[in-house]
Order: structure tokens, then sequence, then C-alpha cells
């Protein structure tokens, strides 16, 4: 497993949780990613991943709608697999819709399915990259998770 990610209103409130309480490393983040603002912590003995999404510039965007319909909470979960179009044609033919197929940026390439459980969902998240998660970071993570926030507090309220 890549990562949890988690859709919250306030990225601030968020990153003291996880960074302060949970003692996470912030990795990278950015506050408008293809209009949606995001930030990553890793844990210390290899804890994984939480990454928070907020709205971005994007007041249509697909964490707006989300908070909207379920409020904060569990986004989805990420698997990062070796070739996501085998891996997507393998869970399609076991009976699993997949939906949001995007192979057009070999940094980060993804797929989505629905796990639906009584009165809940799941949504996993398949995704393959080129990079490795230390270019991942490099890449991604340029911006300081200061600048990250203070530009994600400037957005409207879209609650």
């Amino acid at each position: 497993m890549d990562h949890v990610a988690f859709a919250v209103w306030d990225m601030s409130k968020a990153a003291a949780f996880w960074g302060d309480v949970m003692e996470g490393e912030y990795r990278q983040g950015d506050a408008d990613w293809r209009g949606f603002a995001f930030a990553q912590f890793e844990f210390p003995g290899g804890g994984g991943r939480v990454e928070i999404l907020a709205p971005g510039s994007d007041p249509t965007g697909f964490v707006v709608k989300f908070l909207h319909r379920f409020g904060e909470g569990m986004h989805h979960v990420t698997f990062v697999v070796d070739d996501l179009r085998a891996h997507a044609d393998r869970v399609r033919a076991m009976g699993h819709r997949v939906f949001g197929e995007d192979y057009t940026d070999p940094q980060w390439m993804e797929a989505f399915l629905v796990i639906e459980l009584a009165g809940n969902r799941v949504l996993v998240q398949l995704a393959q990259s080129e990079l490795t998660v230390e270019e991942q970071d490099a890449a991604w993570g340029r911006k300081p998770l200061g600048a990250v926030l203070e530009a994600a507090a400037l957005r409207p309220d879209l609650r």
C-alpha cells in the first residue's frame, strides 16, 4: 500500500494532527495541484503515508464534491502496481468496475475501483509510476509545508 488519503476542509488543522500529533514527516505537497491541494506525510518505522486532500482552485472539483457528499474523512487507499493496465484488466475480469483510467503521464498513471460495503464504500486507487518514491518527493515536494498551508488557507470557504 502506498498511502491512505483523507479529504478535509481545513488543511492546516489536518497537517497539525498528522505532522505534530502523529509525528509524520512532511514529504510532498502543493496548494494547487490540478485544482486541489494536497500534502503527504510519512511515518517513522515504515508506517506508510497519509495524504491530505483539500479544496484548491477548482470549486467544483472532486475534493469539494466529496466533502459536500460525504463530509470529511477517508477518501481513498492507493496501491502502486508494476503494470497498471494488466492489473486494471485483471480487476475488471474479476467483475469489478474500473473507472477514471489515465495512462497519459508515466510519472503517475492511475485507475479507480470502488469496494461496496454494507452502507459504505471504499475508493481504491491503483497507480503506476516510472519514478521511485524518493524521485516523486523530489519532483512533487518542492514547496515547503508552510507555503502550501498558507496558500491553501487563502482559498474561499466552499462549505
